[in-house]
């Protein structure tokens, strides 16, 4: 059977509320506790707002995650719920890691208790290990990365008698992808859409992936929530023991859920009906990857009689900058509205609009500005360059070498220090210089060419006996049968 064991406290009625009038609500209410005094009015009830469903539209910078905690907190606080009986649910670990320590600092050791704070996938893996026979898996499931994923749908293909290089696993697995995050299993796959792979295969292939999954008692990512809702889709004893465990639920980047999220958040939100989401519509940026900004903006028809709190008193920035803003997201049809305003009353240096021709144009006029500023006394350390993408850093990089003007680059590796580029540089370096023993070594098999090893250590011991660069001997070699197969036919 699946082990469905609560946890200490798990599975028990929260702890009451104080009886209205009572001893305790009569010194609750003439003493409020100390966190609520740093909160704006916006911020204050938005945290007061505890029952019945709530949607916080939190600016950027208008202290959103101390919203978060606070509430998290004052729920604790107020005898509302014990921590097991919340349920906080977060899109990174790092964001799950900071809420814990912050709400640490607010209720003590308590925060402990808080077993199911994290990300809708650890979350989900917790379900999943303690029903995971319902679901026809073993409760020792793994949970494959994304090149295991591959690997495996590689074969699906080849047993399907399907060509991977017309048809490759990645876009497969992209497709299956797509349909997880909508919550469909292959039986819920519309007609019309298994025809976006392989001639009409892509509904069997996915069939057969699954199938392959439960041999191998395996999931990906993005069965972690799909076989959750299969199960409280299929075992509403199951679904209605966590609807009555989770007194109050908190989500946070509401705006960044996909439809498999939704449904998840929904059926348990059925129980209680305690749900407060915390999200922005014009910060959604991920619909590439299947969020669904309608999840935010239908929040008050799925939850009737919800209440909306605006977070629109901005910290972080000034009022010039968030007037621009403002003026360029009115444009965007399918919105809630909210207008940001600067916590600071200076309104701070004006926002400057350049066109340039190129991205080499850009990079000549940052930098002309960066030296500027630093001529009239300005700190390197105070100046930032934002791009959109990291393929946008290069031209600014290059400039910043040819200047000798010293950089960091935040959020991913210097662009010479990606490995596709130091393997594409170490090409050009063996074209100037075959002799370049450390370069070829380097790329001989990138990408992958069947050089392996053993043929390297051929050619390394023949370099040496001869007194070649690693090149020649390569070269020499091919002429002769010390290295046969493949890996003669790549190097010849």
């Amino acid at each position: 059977m699946a082990n469905t064991a609560p946890e200490p406290s798990e599975g028990l009625p929260p702890a009451a509320a104080p009886k209205p009038g009572g001893i305790a609500a009569r010194a609750m209410a003439g003493k409020a506790p100390a966190y609520l005094a740093t909160l704006n009015d916006a911020q204050r009830e938005a945290v007061e707002a505890i029952d019945g469903p709530v949607l916080v539209l939190a600016g950027a910078g208008t202290g959103k995650t101390k919203v978060l905690t606070t509430r998290l907190a004052h729920i604790i606080n107020t005898g509302r719920a014990r921590p097991s009986n919340i349920l906080a649910v977060t899109f990174t670990n790092k964001a799950a890691r900071e809420m814990k320590t912050r709400i640490g600092e607010l209720v003590g050791h308590v925060v402990e208790g808080m077993t199911w704070l994290g990300t809708f996938h650890s979350i989900g893996v917790k379900i999943l290990r303690r029903h995971a026979e319902l679901v026809d898996l073993r409760s020792n499931f793994t949970i494959l990365d994304t090149d295991d994923q591959i690997r495996l749908l590689k074969q699906v293909l080849k047993a399907a008698d399907i060509d991977d290089k017309r048809w490759p696993a990645r876009q497969l697995a992209s497709v299956i992808d797509n349909w997880k995050n909508r919550g469909l299993r292959p039986d819920d796959v519309p007609d019309a859409d298994g025809f976006v792979f392989a001639d009409g295969m892509a509904v069997r292939l996915y069939s057969a992936y699954r199938e392959r999954l439960k041999t191998l008692n395996a999931v990906d990512f993005g069965d972690l929530l799909l076989e959750c809702l299969t199960l409280f889709r299929d075992h509403p004893d199951i679904l209605g023991e966590y609807q009555n465990r989770f007194a109050y639920m908190l989500v946070d980047e509401y705006q960044d859920t996909n439809v498999a999220q939704y449904l998840w958040l929904r059926l348990l939100a059925q129980g209680r009906g305690n749900i407060a989401c915390v999200g922005d519509d014009d910060q959604s940026i991920y619909g590439w990857r299947g969020a669904e900004v309608d999840n935010i903006l239908r929040f008050e028809t799925d939850f009737p009689g919800a209440r909306v709190v605006r977070l629109e008193e901005n910290y972080r920035s000034t009022q010039n900058i968030l007037a621009a803003a403002s003026a360029l997201i009115s444009h965007n049809e399918g919105r809630l509205g909210k207008t940001l305003h600067a916590a600071s009353t200076e309104d701070g240096e004006p926002v400057h609009v350049r066109g340039v021709w190129d991205a080499e144009d850009e990079a000549r006029l940052v930098t002309d500005e960066i030296e500027s500023l630093h001529g009239k006394g300005h700190l390197l350390s105070e100046i930032a360059v934002q791009v959109r993408a990291s393929f946008q850093m290069r031209e600014f990089e290059d400039r910043f070498i040819m200047l000798g003007l010293p950089y960091r680059v935040i959020g991913g590796p210097r662009f010479y220090e990606r490995q596709e580029i130091r393997d594409a540089i170490a090409y050009l370096q063996v074209v100037a210089n075959p002799d370049h023993d450390v370069k070829f070594q380097r790329i001989i098999n990138v990408p992958k060419r069947s050089i392996g090893e053993r043929s390297v250590a051929i050619i390394v011991d023949a370099a040496r006996t001869r007194g070649l660069p690693l090149y020649r001997a390569a070269a020499e070699l091919v002429e002769t049968d010390e290295i046969r197969g493949q890996a003669r036919a790549s190097l010849a």
